[in-house]
């Protein structure tokens, strides 16, 4: 009794009880899992020091460019916390879910609708509504990520409720708005809206056959993150970068 669990211990870490929700096995991220967080945690380190330097070049390059260089930075943190062996816990079903993942997301994504926005032109109530639809959005997949049974479903329906409402605000309204102010703006617009349309559709997407069904082991979850992070997060910012210069004419 005593001497097992002591050899327990020993074997598992202090705290980390084997028998969490009962599950017998947890789908781990494997060796490759680990070292695609390693290289991610790189990429994002290396952009957000690019974005920032360029970022304070200018004012007026540093409007756009320092809520950009705060979403790589904050993911490359995120990114060093899974890779290092931290921001995880044992799903109810049985998976490692890295926690980590959705603190990124809660801030980060705010602030690429705010880097959106002022490319856009849309004044700060509009980027106001948005963003509160964005955290609830990803409050709603964490809450789903974290339940078992029926429950989860309901999570990920809020979820992909507000999602469409992001959607559409950025393919009409902001659009529009980028489209009037012409020149830089309406072409990186245009671009960026594009990357945050399409990736922020295929997370939810993804979502469903990893944490929701289960369905993709852990590592495979975390490559598939890993690519959709790199293009709405680094790519994203490199795009903004590109036409920083002209501070998307004063905005």
């Amino acid at each position: 009794g005593e001497m097992a669990s002591q050899v327990l211990t020993m074997l598992v870490g202090e705290g980390a009880k084997i028998d969490v929700h009962g599950c017998k096995t947890v789908d781990m991220a494997s060796s490759f899992g680990k070292a695609l967080l390693e290289f991610t945690f790189i990429v994002m380190a290396a952009i957000t020091l690019l974005l920032g330097i360029n970022a304070a070049k200018s004012k007026a390059a540093g409007k756009v460019l320092f809520p950009v260089t705060f979403v790589t930075g904050i993911s490359s943190i995120a990114y060093f916390s899974m890779a290092s062996g931290g921001g995880w816990v044992i799903a109810p079903d049985c998976r490692q879910l890295f926690i980590a993942r959705y603190v990124d997301w809660i801030i980060t994504t705010p602030l690429i609708l705010i880097c959106l926005g002022v490319v856009a032109g849309v004044d700060r109530w509009d980027i106001m509504s948005l963003v509160l639809a964005d955290v609830l959005m990803v409050s709603s997949l964490a809450a789903g990520s974290l339940t078992v049974g029926n429950v989860k479903w309901v999570w990920w329906f809020f979820a992909i409720c507000w999602l469409l409402y992001i959607i559409f605000s950025l393919g009409k309204q902001w659009a529009e708005s980028a489209k009037s102010k012409g020149g830089q703006s309406s072409s990186v617009y245009s671009k960026l809206a594009g990357i945050v349309v399409i990736t922020w559709f295929l997370y939810p997407i993804v979502w469903v056959f990893a944490e929701g069904f289960g369905n993709f082991s852990v590592t495979f979850e975390v490559l598939i993150f890993a690519i959709l992070d790199i293009i709405s997060k680094a790519i994203f910012g490199l795009i903004l970068m590109s036409g920083a210069d002209t501070g998307y004419e004063s905005i």
